[in-house]
């Protein structure tokens, strides 16, 4: 089968891909204002052919996706180090060199199985092929920087049954390719979407679909051995676009589609480059599973990442503001008060309009509500 359409790139593509990057004009300019704003202000031209420079003496070298993702790799550890105040990580001893599905919770856009990623290349382990909704791959620069960078297509907003069913059976079989035939792991979240209400819970659907493929030649539960499906869970101490999303959540229907799609490629920047608190990865164990029914495996899924989620003092401050005003949420450690995270959890919501601040507060205190 062909999957060239939904793939992530060939290590033939790289050279080719990345002169297409540096002679993108749309690909300069937002370089240009994304690092240098008030020069790229008054001097334009100038500031391009600067990043232009920058950027070719940076990747030029590549001719595969190893050899790109090693000159990443500087600039994720940048960011990592600018953007927040560490990452840390646990679960090492369940890595395995075996092709492997990792399913996780998703919180951020492009930085979930970037964190993963970057944790697989300081530990010298191959990297994931990741992926990502094709809202985000549309043709653009970063659609190129992405599908360099090991992503590959899932369509979302699909007409009709028969044009869903073709279009999940390719999806499913091209990430069991990726297993069985090109041994490259996998990461995809486990549900379409991020968790802005801070429920990290599985959509069945997600399950049926990573299935489809193998349903009429494997049982379930051999299929959950064979691609070695290893739950992960990631957690931010602070989200750069919690208020964002609690923005959108609370006038949600007031949005589009075309305008989502817009929204998402502008906060996958802000996610990026906004303050992230403490960053934490758990590596969870393979998982254990016997039978045939999809619900039992996904609840065996939300358990190890509900449980495994590393909880934060922003968690704590927001149940706690919650309870105050809300006999259900029955939290009362007061000790939380003392931290200094207390003062900056209030200053960051102060001005909030009340709705927005308790879906706010909602959203960090949902994960210990769950645990």
């Amino acid at each position: 089968m062909d999957f060239s359409d939904i793939s992530s790139y060939s290590d033939s593509q790289v050279e080719l891909k990345i002169k297409e990057l540096k002679e993108n004009k749309y690909f300069l300019a937002f370089l240009s204002g994304l690092f240098y704003p008030k020069l790229n202000k008054y001097f334009h031209l100038g500031v391009n052919q600067y990043v232009k420079r920058k950027f070719h003496q940076h990747f030029h070298d590549c001719n595969s996706i190893e050899e790109f993702q090693n000159c990443l790799a500087p600039l994720v550890k940048k960011m990592v180090q600018n953007t927040t105040d560490g990452f840390s990580y646990s679960g090492l001893e369940n890595l395995s060199d075996k092709p492997t599905l990792f399913i996780g919770n998703h919180r951020d856009i492009s930085l979930d199985a970037a964190f993963l990623n970057y944790l697989l290349y300081l530990q010298k382990m191959k990297t994931v092929r990741i992926a990502i909704g094709d809202n985000l791959l549309d043709g653009s620069f970063a659609e190129v920087l992405m599908r360099l960078n090991k992503s590959f297509i899932v369509h979302r907003e699909i007409q009709g049954a028969k044009e869903t069913l073709r279009k999940l059976s390719k999806l499913s079989s091209y990430i069991n390719y990726s297993l069985t035939e090109d041994n490259e792991s996998v990461w995809i979240a486990q549900k379409q979407g991020r968790a802005n209400d801070g429920n990290d819970f599985t959509d069945e659907a997600v399950l049926k679909m990573l299935y489809l493929d193998k349903r009429k030649t494997a049982p379930l539960d051999q299929w959950v051995k064979d691609t070695n499906l290893t739950p992960i869970v990631i957690s931010y101490e602070y989200d750069p676009l919690d208020i964002i999303k609690a923005q959108r959540w609370v006038h949600q229907e007031h949005s589009n589609l075309v305008s989502r799609n817009k929204n998402d490629l502008n906060e996958m920047t802000s996610g990026i480059f906004g303050y992230k608190g403490k960053v934490h990865l758990h590596i969870c164990k393979p998982v254990s599973f016997s039978g045939d029914n999809i619900k039992n495996l996904a609840e065996i899924i939300d358990k190890e990442i509900i449980s495994n989620y590393r909880i934060w003092p922003s968690s704590q401050i927001s149940l706690l503001s919650l309870s105050k005003s809300n006999p259900d949420f029955n939290f009362h450690d007061k000790s939380v008060e003392q931290s200094k995270e207390y003062a900056y959890v209030q200053e960051r919501f102060k001005d909030l309009d009340p709705k927005i601040k308790n879906r706010v507060l909602m959203t960090y205190a949902q994960p210990l509500i769950n645990k």
